[in-house]
């Protein structure tokens, strides 16, 4: 039996072979970009794994250009912090100098030129740009951080505790630290006093000075403990006496109502006045003033209470104003929750400067991001006025703790970028991982490709030329 295929099923059954083969050819055409996988059907299981290193590919990517980006900004930070180390360095040296009898008046002010000298140089540091952005300012980068007044104010002083004041009335010790304890210090026409912020006590500034040390003597180890047992020792009790004027009654430092150091200062120490305001002027502008209630004892053993006002010692110096935010600027370097402290890349004020008496957490204002270049312009201002005393007492001790300040700030940075720049490598070697596992899953050979290409494009080229031969002839071919 014979079987007759007509000319209409003839050419349906070969413009099917043709598209099969123009589809090949078409699907090995894609292949030259290097992929073989376009579309989910290409190869289901492929393709599903193909999607997820894309997304890990994406995020690895994302986190190098995070690292790479915090990498840039603490460079710039490290060697801004780096100079201002140098100068700060100097500084020390300098109030070192400065702190001998036997300097004359000459000697103070060339000393005082070069140590502010030191000074605007870390101000102008503190303002470095990184482009258009200050690196200094947290996410306030458009604004210049540090301003430094051309007034002067009177800044209160504080007196800054060495290491044996500070394990006998603070119950700390310290060695080289960055961290400053401190008490306000308070002068009458009677003589100078010391206040302690902390537990109310305002003590003699002989007492503070030299006075304790009888104490110590006595095996007490903390003022606490000496004033806890002063009932129990009458030596105790008549040297506790003599050193705090206001003993048995101290200053309710636990009340903001009663007493806050926000209410007589402001965070960059400045005194205020009764209308409010920073005392610029003490001509025409009155100062607050601290009252206590002090007890003492006649010979007769007859007590008695009166109400003592206090003046806030100062100094006349200009301020410096940190115009930034405390924002922290954060590069994400990994998958999981955000890391508060090895994801934050920038300094800011009060990581340089730290904070002191008039600006830490206990006296009732807040952070002002320029606490130790204000303490440095405070030591410049004694230099000048020759204060000899008080640079041997704090001005040394200042001078070094803002030298340790910065140099914490640098380290804290160094190691941070060393810790990132270890990440940009291992985040490198991962990116070339995945691109290795994408290419894996996707990649075609492209000698192979080439190969197949030319064998499909020689059979399509072969089938067309065929078909023009052996296809029947339509009418439209004569027309």
């Amino acid at each position: 039996m014979t079987m007759r295929i007509s000319s209409l099923q003839y050419m349906y059954n070969y413009k099917v072979a043709l598209n099969k083969a123009y589809k090949k050819q078409t699907q090995l055409f894609e292949h030259a970009d290097g992929s073989k996988l376009h579309r989910g059907s290409d190869d289901p299981v492929a393709y599903s794994k193909l999607l997820r290193y894309n997304v890990s590919q994406a995020e690895n990517d994302q986190y190098l250009r995070d690292v790479d980006n915090g990498v840039s900004i603490m460079k710039t930070e490290d060697a801004t912090l780096s100079n201002m180390l140098v100068h700060a360095k100097t500084f020390v040296e300098k109030t070192v100098q400065a702190a001998n009898e036997y300097n004359t008046s000459a000697d103070f002010e060339a000393i005082a030129k070069e140590m502010y000298s030191c000074i605007e140089e870390i101000v102008s540091l503190g303002n470095t740009q990184q482009g258009d952005r200050y690196i200094f300012s947290g996410q306030k980068d458009i604004t210049e951080p540090f301003t430094m007044s051309e007034e002067s104010y009177y800044r209160a002083v504080s007196k800054t505790l060495d290491a044996p004041q500070t394990k006998f009335f603070k119950g700390q010790v310290t060695e080289g630290d960055s961290y400053v304890y401190q008490m306000l210090r308070l002068e009458d026409s009677d003589g100078k006093y010391y206040m302690d912020t902390e537990n109310g006590y305002v003590y003699t500034k002989q007492f503070v000075e030299e006075g304790f040390k009888e104490l110590v003597i006595m095996d007490y180890s903390t003022v606490s403990e000496a004033i806890a047992d002063a009932d129990n020792n009458s030596e105790t009790k008549e040297l506790l006496q003599a050193g705090i004027i206001n003993y048995g009654s101290p200053i309710d430092v636990s009340d903001t109502d009663t007493f806050s150091i926000s209410t007589y200062i402001n965070n960059k120490g400045v005194i205020q006045t009764t209308d409010g305001s920073d005392l610029s002027d003490t001509a025409t502008q009155v100062a607050k003033t601290l009252s206590l209630t002090v007890n003492t004892t006649d010979d007769d053993g007859n007590a008695t209470t009166t109400t003592k006002t206090l003046n806030f010692s100062s100094v006349f110096q200009q301020i410096v104003t940190y115009n930034g935010d405390t924002n922290k600027i954060s590069m994400v370097k990994h998958n999981g929750a955000n890391d508060n402290i090895s994801d934050v890349v920038n300094v800011m004020g009060r990581d340089i400067f730290m904070h002191d008496i008039f600006d830490n957490e206990d006296s009732g204002n807040d952070y002002s991001g320029s606490a130790y270049i204000n303490n440095m312009l405070a030591v410049y201002n004694k230099v000048a006025a020759g204060d000899v005393e008080w640079l041997t007492s704090d001005g040394v001790t200042l001078a070094n703790a803002a030298h340790n300040s910065i140099a914490l700030s640098q380290t804290t940075i160094g190691s941070r970028l060393q810790l990132y720049e270890s990440v940009s490598s291992m985040l490198t070697t991962q990116g070339n991982t995945i691109t290795e596992d994408i290419t894996n899953v996707s990649g075609v050979d492209v000698a192979e490709l080439a190969t197949r290409l030319m064998e499909m494009t020689t059979l399509y080229n072969m089938s067309l030329s065929m078909g023009g031969r052996i296809l029947p002839v339509s009418l439209a071919d004569y027309l």
